[in-house]
């Protein structure tokens, strides 16, 4: 059987290049669902302390500026940590839940979506590349 032999060369090619991609989704998959989670759990809340905040580097240098503080929930229980983004003050809103907090829930969803843009885009690229090489190979076939 001369066509069993290339058909399972391809099952294996197949496979082994679908690997990296069920890692990449396994990635995903746990990105997305930490930060859904986030976004279904969390509540907007108050800022009741801020003990102190530091300044962010220039915008390249990685270093985003943050604010220690302390903040309450709805039902009475009481959260503090690092605020990234803008200065806070006593009495402003942030969104937060057990364990994160962010300065607002649209820079949570913002987050998201620039990220999901990022790997739709590059999934796009991957697939395109792969096309190009399968039409690469068969062109090279028809020219033996």
């Amino acid at each position: 059987m001369p066509g069993k032999p290339q058909k399972s060369r391809f099952l294996f090619r197949a496979l082994l290049a679908g690997i990296p991609y069920v890692f990449l989704l396994c990635l995903a998959w746990g990105y997305f669902g930490a930060h859904v989670r986030e976004l279904n759990t969390g509540e907007e809340v108050t800022v009741i302390g801020v003990s102190g905040c530091a300044e962010g580097g220039a915008p390249m240098s990685g270093q985003i500026p943050y604010c220690s503080g302390e903040w309450r929930f709805d039902d009475g229980r009481t959260g503090r940590g690092s605020i990234e983004g803008d200065k806070v003050t006593e009495g402003d809103k942030i969104f937060a839940g057990d364990g994160f907090v962010y300065r607002s829930r649209s820079s949570l969803i913002w987050t998201l979506s620039v990220t999901g843009l990022f790997g739709v885009v590059l999934l796009g690229m991957a697939i395109g590349l792969g096309v190009l090489y399968r039409l690469d190979l068969i062109r090279r076939r028809r020219k033996k």
